[in-house]
């Protein structure tokens, strides 16, 4: 019952829940709100379907519409019936034979209007992959891993989501980890990367849905966790001891090798809470893309406009059942408490990649106070937001 109350409200609200003691709180009945993260992270354990859950609301909502369509269909009845109205029919075929007719009919209808939505989410899913292939392989020819971008002056974070190359060429993305990163190859991935970010947010049809406004809101408050899956990725691919980088380059675990003060540990962080994970679930290509896609929609965010707020929730949960329908037909033999596992699963690396937007932010905030290395002026909104709105 504890389960179920703590997921009606987390899934019908859409909420996240971060724990601050890396997942090791103790779980007690007397103890409900402890820690709402790792408790729920024990529900779905235990086998709780957070699909289930939200079903529960979606077939009330259906039977208040149901019951609104019959109210309206015997107020119509009523009116086709009044003498005024009344008309004359006559049936040409036996009873029996003109229901099939109709039903059939209804059904080849139905089947024309009404596509399989487990097909199409499996086509969309294909789509995706194909779309994050086409922006990754994007790039300039002769472009430098080094070069600063088209502008030299100071960039404000709109002019670089809608014109990246301001910030960074599309260089080749180069995920080998061959030599040990300097302070040139971190700034250089940062640029790159956020790059990468703003075409890959641009390419998706769904951020058409949002005005312009919405689109850069968004864009602030996802680089972050979107980064962090990024190279969480790059680094489990090529096998390093540290943060893969787009440029041949990694930033090593171990402190002494570090080219930049890593106060918070982060890069270790990385391979604990990200990385290890990732190795145990074992997650494909498609997997991952979809992740990228519900890392931008994954939750409400308050500076939205009203129809951005409800559209980022449609289009969110839209991208979970992608995810699901998609284990489901790789792997039919699982149910769907081992599915809604998964996911869920999947769900705490994106609670772990903020986490890491958090540490990061303290790193930069921190060699910018040493002066250590200036980060650039687009930067400023994205460090704001991984405090306000994560």
């Amino acid at each position: 019952m504890l389960c179920l109350l703590l997921c009606s409200l987390i899934v019908w609200n859409n909420r996240q829940y971060l724990c601050r003691f890396e997942g090791q709180c103790a779980i007690a009945k007397e103890h409900l709100n402890g820690c709402r993260a790792c408790r729920l992270k024990q529900c779905f354990m235990a086998g709780m379907n957070p699909r289930a859950v939200q079903s529960e609301r979606d077939r009330a909502e259906d039977r208040a519409e149901e019951n609104e369509q019959v109210n309206d269909c015997e107020e119509e009845e009523i009116r086709e019936g009044s003498p005024e109205r009344c008309s004359i029919e006559i049936q040409t075929d036996p009873p029996s034979v003109a229901a099939s007719h109709i039903s059939q009919a209804a059904c080849s209808l139905r089947q024309e209007l009404l596509p399989s939505p487990d097909i199409d989410l499996i086509k969309a899913a294909e789509q995706l992959v194909e779309m994050h292939k086409t922006v990754c392989a994007r790039s300039e020819p002769n472009a430098s891993h080094y070069d600063r971008g088209n502008s030299t002056a100071t960039v404000t974070f709109v002019n670089a989501f809608f014109n990246p190359t301001l910030i960074s060429k599309r260089t080749p993305i180069i995920t080998t980890a061959t030599r040990i990163a300097t302070v040139k190859d971190v700034l250089q991935d940062w640029r790159r990367s956020f790059a990468l970010f703003a075409d890959w947010m641009q390419a998706l049809p769904e951020m058409q849905l949002f005005d312009s406004n919405d689109q850069v809101t968004i864009a602030k408050n996802r680089f972050g966790p979107w980064y962090w899956w990024l190279l969480s990725n790059f680094s489990l691919e090529v096998g390093c001891d540290g943060v893969c980088y787009m440029n041949g380059s990694y930033y090593p675990r171990i402190p002494e090798n570090q080219c930049l003060p890593d106060s918070r540990n982060v890069a270790d962080k990385m391979m604990t809470t990200m990385v290890a994970p990732l190795i145990d679930l074992k997650i494909d290509e498609t997997e991952k893309c979809i992740m990228f896609a519900i890392i931008i929609f994954s939750d409400e965010i308050p500076e939205l406009s009203y129809e951005g707020k409800e559209t980022i929730r449609q289009v969110g949960t839209r991208f979970v059942r992608m995810m699901q329908n998609y284990i489901k037909s790789k792997n039919p033999s699982m149910n769907n408490a081992e599915i809604a596992v998964r996911i869920a699963k999947m769900m705490i690396l994106l609670s772990a990649a903020t986490n890491l937007v958090y540490m990061t932010s303290d790193n930069i905030q921190l060699n910018d106070v040493l002066h250590v290395v200036h980060w650039e002026s687009f930067s400023d909104d994205i460090i704001q937001k991984s405090y306000k709105c994560f």
